[in-house]
């Protein structure tokens, strides 16, 4: 007998004795196998300490949870007791028990004794009362993807109606929200005739407004702040913040001085959050919190139970110069036009929490031209797109380097994209010259071909017809060519350009040498690309094999992969579509990079890295497991300043560590490798001798110094 309790985001089934929870947004389901049928009846999604979707009880002695991630059990106010990997009791009292798979779950028992069998290894998780017991199991979408989409006309007043609904995604407007699991991706906008707004999306009851004036740069410059602070946005004379106890903070009107005001607001009161946040869902001790606490007027989680509008009163007696050395940069910056073309990609900037500034005229953009630029990661030492630019409105082609052309079909051809399963990746290579063709298969193939590569094919001269096929296949993961680009279009010998394709298809990642103008990564991405990088330089062959394995295997976002490339003469890279877009998930969520530089041949420097990724937005924590560092746990983008030295033997203990990619004197060491002393101390050999021969080369020295 099937039943079921539906809601927008999550549904509950019933089929028999398995309880079937689906995520309505995402297209999964996560099952449970209890000892009777349920018979459900809905419950109080406020029963639960966090955030649920929907929530139902039923009568139950045990369930058995077959696919999960992880299991964390806390008291019925949300206080973390343990995350057991052993079978374990907890003594009669009242539990939530957290369980994350293909949905957020949180199964809440009262005056029960309560156990748990061991949790380690991918055997299904059993989770027992002493008696019968009613139960309740509430569920949260992760919500990876818009759940609905917000139709707008070109105005810039229906624009801001349309951004007051972006913050629906968000779970809720305590310090909470700044973990990233708690910020849904914003529901999509798209250009029509006429405002509508889906019934799901409502203005969160935060009782704030953002002020602006009926002009498309207001909006733009302050859409990120107003999702992030679940603030309705209004239209007046002058741009303001309004909190509902009356009190409203003044905002620049000049546009360069609201920009700056506004991303001041956005981290200050982003990150005082994290710090409010230390003692609620996730206790964690960070290492930001030693830094800037001494440093504020209050006592950061004594704030966790005031209203949104009294935190804030309490943030704004902290100046940005404060918070910002402690703050993690933001994941990308965007510079948009002052024109409709740009509101398709607000949401899209909203769920990264990009800072948005705005440049230029709206005159002359076609449908379909980048709306824009937005900032990638970048090597260490090259300058930000801000330090550069100064006023004036980057264009479009050439962009400046380490940018990329922002398209929003970019970011909805990723949203439909399925990644290739582990070890399955199609990677296809255009090479103009047979010779290079073989070097290239050679450095590809031996001794094996690079990690989670499932299909490899090197094309040497390749045909017209070649070119226009891969170009047009979107079952090709990483496309690479070095063919000559002419009029934005890879040629081949026998034909000045290939034919165009009839379809609108595209690999998902492309990467073009040999060009500085992003034309063809544009046309690859508007085909149904994710996003493409065009070089103006040449990869060596170990280098090419280097980002194959990173993009492959590591699971690195495109534009990370580039910029940790140690290439000869630093090319310029630009990119077109979403730079952080991967060719396979990271593995991990939150990728983590360490470079080992050798002083002398049996020590070694260390530096650690975090990369912001789709994965791991900004909000989320990492903690460093190596003695080398401390215990505290940190925002992932803000990484430690100390650069430890350690010996060999703790060099390679360090390689063994599953969650990280390691660069061992600037080469990659994948993950297939074990690392030995006599390997690392080889190595060290190496590079020492090669910086003993360039020591009167002065750029060698500035790049070390930066």
């Amino acid at each position: 007998m099937k039943d079921g309790v539906s809601d927008e985001r999550i549904g509950f089934e019933v089929d028999g004795t398995t309880l079937t929870v689906r995520d309505v947004i995402e297209g999964e389901e996560m099952q449970f196998h209890v000892d009777r049928e349920p018979e459900l009846s809905p419950a109080l999604p406020a029963l639960f300490p966090s955030p649920v979707d929907n929530a139902v009880s039923f009568e139950a002695t045990s369930l058995v949870v077959p696919a999960y991630t992880s299991i964390v059990v806390r008291d019925a106010e949300g206080e973390f007791v343990e995350r057991p990997n052993d079978p374990t009791e907890f003594p009669r009292g009242s539990y939530c028990v957290e369980t994350t798979g293909a949905v957020k779950s949180t199964l809440r028992v009262e005056d029960a004794e309560l156990s748990v069998s061991g949790v380690e290894g991918p055997e299904s998780v059993e989770i027992s009362l002493d008696r019968p017991a009613t139960v309740s199991l509430g569920a949260r979408s992760l919500h990876t993807r818009p759940e609905a989409t917000i139709t707008v006309p070109d105005d810039p007043e229906a624009l801001a109606e349309a951004v007051s609904v972006l913050g629906s995604s968000i779970r809720e407007f305590s310090a909470e929200r700044s973990w990233p699991t708690l910020r849904g991706y914003p529901p999509r906008i798209r250009r029509g005739e006429s405002l509508e707004i889906p019934s799901p999306l409502t203005v969160p009851d935060t009782g704030l407004e953002v002020v602006v004036r009926p002009t498309y740069a207001d909006v733009y410059r302050l859409s990120t702040l107003a999702y992030y602070l679940g603030a309705r946005m209004t239209i007046g004379e002058a741009p303001a913040v309004r909190l509902d106890n009356g009190y409203t903070e003044r905002l620049p009107t000049d546009g360069h001085r609201l920009e700056e005001r506004a991303t001041d607001l956005l981290r200050t009161w982003f990150f005082l959050d994290t710090l409010v946040r230390t003692d609620g869902y996730t206790i964690s001790d960070r290492v930001e919190y030693d830094l800037v606490g001494p440093q504020l007027p209050f006592y950061p989680p004594n704030l966790d139970d005031l209203s949104l509008s009294e935190r804030l009163m309490e943030f704004l007696e902290v100046d940005a110069e404060t918070v910002e050395p402690y703050a993690p940069e933001w994941a990308t910056e965007a510079v948009l036009r002052p024109g409709p073309e740009g509101a398709e990609l607000l949401p899209h900037l909203a769920h990264v929490l990009a800072p948005i500034r705005v440049r230029g005229s709206a005159e002359g953009v076609r449908s379909g031209d980048p709306v824009g630029v937005t900032t990638a990661d970048r090597p260490t030492g090259s300058r930000s797109l801000s330090s550069r630019e100064g006023d004036s409105v980057p264009a479009l082609d050439p962009i400046p380097e380490w940018t990329a052309a922002a398209l929003p079909a970019a970011y909805e051809h990723e949203l439909r994209r399925t990644p290739p399963d582990a070890g399955d990746a199609n990677v296809t290579l255009l090479i103009r010259s047979d010779e290079r063709a073989r070097r290239l298969r050679e450095a590809l193939t031996s001794p094996s071909t690079p990690a989670r590569v499932g299909s490899l094919s090197v094309i040497g001269t390749p045909t017209s017809d070649s070119v226009a096929d891969a170009l047009s296949d979107p079952s090709i993961d990483l496309l690479y060519s070095d063919l000559p680009v002419r009029e934005g279009l890879p040629v081949a010998d026998d034909l000045p350009r290939y034919p165009a394709a009839d379809g609108r298809s595209a690999p998902a990642v492309s990467v073009f040498e040999g060009s500085s103008r992003p034309a063809v990564a544009v046309d690859t991405v508007r085909r149904g690309g994710t996003g493409a990088a065009v070089i103006d330089g040449h990869l060596p062959a170990d280098q090419l094999r280097t980002a194959i394995e990173l993009l492959a295997a590591e699971g690195l976002p495109l534009d990370t992969a580039l910029a940790t490339l140690r290439l000869p003469s630093h090319p310029p890279v630009r990119f077109a579509g979403n730079c952080s877009t991967n060719v396979m998930p990271p593995d991990p969520p939150t990728p983590r990079l360490i470079s080992i530089e050798s002083v002398s041949e049996s020590q070694h420097r260390v530096t650690w890295r975090t990369v912001l990724s789709p994965a791991s937005w900004l909000g989320a924590e990492y903690q460093i497991v190596y003695d080398c560092f401390d215990e505290k746990t940190r925002l992932v983008g803000r990484d430690p300043t100390e650069r430890p030295i350690l010996s060999s033997e703790v060099v390679a203990d360090c390689s063994a560590e599953p969650d990280t990619t390691l660069f061992l004197n600037g080469q990659f060491v994948p993950p297939t490798v074990d690392l030995t002393v006599e390997d690392i101390e080889a190595s060290a050999r190496k590079a020492l001798a090669t910086d003993e021969s360039d020591i009167g080369d002065p750029s060698e020295l500035r790049s070390e110094s930066e």
